[in-house]
């Protein structure tokens, strides 16, 4: 089911949206720091920066340690080079086999037919808010119970491999 030896990574990362978007930012950005990440993703600067501790301490990031940084290594810089004036954390491969394991088809994997027949109804969803946290977490469903573009992808690959059947598809 998942790469037994990224498992626990890829399941905190599945069950927090929020940690796995300042991960997936790397793979634009390459080389950032804590208050551009926040910028980019609008996760508030204190949580971002526990993200990336969180992130380094599970072997997903490492720091980046030359003095100054090129526009070539943090694509999301404006200047061609600068000293560096903050933390800053690089993507490495580990994050990056990591992040191929994320797929729409694991979450169908993961989620399990309860969970996923909650895709298939937002008057469900609105009316049994309590179950809907974890799909909140997840980043599949919104705070008004809508569908996110992840929750569509996650919902249209359980049509696909027949893991739901819907009669109200949203």
């Amino acid at each position: 089911m998942i790469a037994m030896e990224y498992e626990n990574e890829i399941m905190d990362l599945i069950n927090d949206y929020d940690m796995l978007r300042v991960l997936k930012h790397f793979t634009v950005a390459h080389v950032d720091y804590a208050k551009n990440i926040t910028r980019y993703t609008e996760i508030p600067q204190i949580r971002v920066r526990a993200y990336l501790e969180r992130l380094k301490e599970m072997g997903l990031l490492d720091y980046y340690t030359n003095t100054s940084i090129k526009r070539t290594e943090a694509k999301l810089k404006k200047s061609a080079e600068v000293h560096k004036h903050h933390t800053y954390y690089q993507i490495n491969k580990k994050a990056e086999a990591v992040l191929k394991e994320i797929t729409p088809k694991l979450y169908v994997k993961v989620l399990g037919k309860e969970k996923l027949e909650l895709l298939c109804s937002r008057k469900v969803r609105k009316t049994s808010p309590d179950r809907c946290t974890g799909l909140q977490a997840m980043g599949l469903i919104d705070k008004c119970f809508d569908l996110t573009e992840l929750g569509r992808e996650v919902f249209e690959a359980a049509l696909r491999m027949q893991a739901i059947r819907c009669q109200d598809q949203n």
